[in-house]
This record gives structure tokens, sequence and C-alpha cells, in this order.
């Protein structure tokens, strides 16, 4: 009599995460990825047992002639593609638990504003329709389209620049999962100087996706030995100064704990990646942003919250293409980058700190030398 070995669920989920495309692929109880204020899984999932992490890779020449400026769009497109995918793989997952009698939710890539302002887009894209109307010599506004136009900066500029203390509580973001957390806690990678999370065969290169259910899973072992060689080559790509270059901190994600750069105020990695800016720290190259600030560098005190929401303000007074990466910004935060269709790119102009970490050291070495000897992208 042949004896047929029933597969389990857990390898039927790898299974099919791999063979959809997904190049890594573990499971982590629901539990351990909690945390107050970034991951709570209930939100999404009341109930959730488990968390399937899934990650797909960006392509190593790809991200090479991204950082030598060689080729912005190829790395925006793959990115978008790579997002795409990771939603389908994960819905593909959720409908095989589905089949098997579980509830499961299929987790966005980015996290959407909380926010039930469903205008802002559309109110943002008039603005600077608006305002493109009042630099054209040949057209003029009407007193009414002259009273929206201030009356509505005035409120994207109350918005833009208030700390986050102060911020609408529309602007607050949801506390869903953190694909980091479950990364981790799945035996994907470990978290590195920098913040990103590292894994032993593409480095930080990796998008991750994740996909909650009520099936009690077993789990996978996080990695053991951190891929991370604490070079310190994120920190020196860093245009925007977002991590201290000597001091660190400590997370903690179930049992393991990793020691990180302290990040100095998140406004620092909005200007720059954002690409309102596209140098600050250093002068003999640039970020993929043509833009430069007026001062000689961003403030290094309390006062960047508010300078940096200024940078919005005045790139919707400017209008052209900084009105634009104002509005892409705008865009992703509140419809969400998932949502919106392929070719409708969004262009990220840095996230140097993710890319120059390839797998080894020597890939690391290379890439950070491409970055600061690629000169400066001009107007």
């Amino acid at each position: 009599m042949t004896v047929t070995k029933q597969t389990s669920l857990e390898d039927q989920i790898k299974k099919l995460a791999l063979d959809e495309g997904a190049a890594l692929v573990g499971i982590c109880s629901a539990e351990i990825i909690k945390d107050k204020d970034s991951s709570d899984d209930n939100f999404l999932l009341p109930g959730a047992q488990s968390v399937v992490s899934i990650a797909i890779n960006h392509t190593d020449e790809i991200v090479k002639k991204y950082l030598a400026k060689e080729d912005q769009l190829g790395l925006c497109h793959e990115m978008e593609h790579i997002y795409k995918d990771l939603l389908r793989i994960g819905d593909k997952i959720k409908e095989l638990l589905e089949e098997k009698g579980f509830h499961a939710f299929r987790c966005n890539i980015y996290r959407n504003v909380n926010t039930k302002n469903k205008t802002m887009v559309p109110t943002i894209r008039n603005l600077i329709k608006l305002i493109e109307k009042e630099k054209d010599p040949n057209t003029e506004l009407s007193e009414k389209e002259a009273k929206t136009r201030d009356r509505t900066l005035k409120q994207f500029s109350y918005m833009i620049t208030a700390t986050p203390r102060k911020q609408p509580r529309g602007f607050l973001t949801p506390p869903n999962i953190s694909h980091r957390r479950a990364a981790v806690a799945s035996g994907l990678g470990r978290v590195g100087w920098s913040g990103n999370v590292i894994t032993e065969k593409y480095g930080a290169r990796v998008l991750f996706g994740s996909i909650l259910t009520d099936a009690k899973l077993t789990p996978d072992t996080p990695l053991k030995n951190n891929p991370c060689v604490n070079c310190k080559l994120c920190e020196k790509s860093c245009q925007g100064g977002l991590f201290a270059k000597d001091e660190t901190e400590t997370i903690k994600i179930g049992d393991v704990e990793e020691t990180i750069a302290k990040r100095n105020n998140d406004r620092y990695c909005n200007a720059i990646c954002m690409g309102m800016i596209g140098q600050n720290k250093f002068k003999e190259w640039s970020t993929w942003s043509p833009f430069r600030l007026d001062d000689d560098r961003l403030p290094l005190d309390d006062s960047i919250t508010e300078y940096v929401g200024n940078l919005y303000v005045k790139a919707l007074e400017k209008g052209g293409k900084q009105a634009g990466i104002v509005l892409n910004t705008i865009e992703n935060t509140f419809l969400g980058r998932d949502v919106k269709p392929v070719g409708e790119v969004f262009r990220p102009t840095c996230g140097c700190c993710q890319m120059v970490c390839g797998p080894d050291i020597k890939s690391k070495k290379e890439s950070y030398n491409l970055l600061v000897n690629s000169g400066c992208v001009d107007e």
C-alpha cells in the first residue's frame, strides 16, 4: 500500500508564494509583532493568529543604474511592479486560506492616512490649477478663484507645517501592522543599522508584504545572525541626515533585540526622499531631485518640522515640477500607492540608504562608490 504524505498548510502557503514569484516567504505569530505605536494586527483582522510575510527583491543592475544616475525610471517601474506582485501574491494566499475555512486579510503595502477627508487630493489638484492660471500671462483669476486659492493655501500650510502633536486628527496614520516586524519575526531578515531589514541573499534591496489569518500556523525561526555588517554606508549615503552617526537606539521584535542608528526627525527624510531637495549634507553629489535649498543646509534643531513643511508650501506656490512633487506626495498619502494603476508611477528620488545595501560588503562598497561619484542632477 502506498502512503501519501499530507502536505501541511504552511508548506502549501510557502510553495504557492514561491511559485507565484515571491523571493522569500516566512510565517510568524501575530502576537509577536504587536507594538502599541506601530503594529497591531487586530486592527485589520480581529482574532488574527498568524502573519505570512513575503518579499520580492530588486534587480541589482537596475539598482546600480539608479545609484549611478544613469536611469531613474527603471527602478521606479520595477518598484511599481513589485508592489503589484506583492498584492497579487497576497491575494492568492488569502484565497488559499479562505478555501481552507480560515479568515484572512491581505495588507496594503503602504499605510494610508486615517482620514475621512476624501476631498484632499482634488482640492490640491484644483489649487495647483489656480496657481498655474495665475502665472499664465494670458489668463487672470476671478475674485472667487483668488479667494479659493488663498484659503486653500492657508489650510494646506497649517496642515503641513504643524508639529505631529498638533496636526489635524485626520492626518495621523492608523495602527496597521509593520511589514518589517513581520519579516524579522518570520526569519526573512534582521534589522540593520539604517532600520531597513537586511536579508542574507539580497541585502536591503527587497520590498515586503503581509497576510493576516486566524489560522494558527507553525511559526518560522528568526535569523540567528544579523546580515548587517555595520559598515554604516547607509548613514553615509543619507543626504538628509536622518541617522545619527554614532548614537544608537534599541528595538525589540519578539525575542530579537536590535541596536540601530538613532533616528533624527523624519522631516530630514521627507525633504530628500520626497524630492523637495536633492542636496543637504554632501555637495559633491545629489539625489535624483534637481531642486536646491536657498539656504546652505536644513536646520539642525526642532525648527526642521516647520521648515520642511514650508518647503511644501513654497513648492505649491512655485507651480510646475515642484508643485507636482507635492501633488504626488498627497496622492500617495491619501489614496495610497496600492490602488494606483501601473503607469502612474511614484517616483522616489532617494532611498539610497536601502539601495546601497547589497548582499555582501563588496556589493555595498561598489554601490556606495557609484552613488558618491554620480555627480549632481540639474533642473
